[in-house]
């Protein structure tokens, strides 16, 4: 048996590379937040109609920003340190 192996991991995550990591989570939950946040508002009652329902700021840019959110999220979880 060789005695001089190492037992020191191969791989040394600095410091940075974990703040890189959590600063993509963080801005991916941002969004996420901001995405739900811009479909909130009130709805529609079998007493009145509202069609803000149908704006494309609830069809459209809402879900696309919750949809890159969550993909931010996986790449920050993938993401090499």
């Amino acid at each position: 048996m060789n005695s001089t192996s190492s037992n020191t991991p191969k791989t040394n995550r600095s410091w940075s590379a974990h703040f890189t990591r959590r600063r993509i989570a963080v801005a991916a939950c941002l969004l996420i937040a901001t995405g739900y946040l811009l479909m909130a508002g009130p709805g529609s009652t079998e007493q009145s109609f509202c069609a803000d329902i149908f704006s494309p700021r609830r069809i459209v840019l809402a879900p696309l920003l919750c949809l890159s959110g969550y993909l931010l999220i996986i790449v920050a979880v993938l993401r090499k340190g």
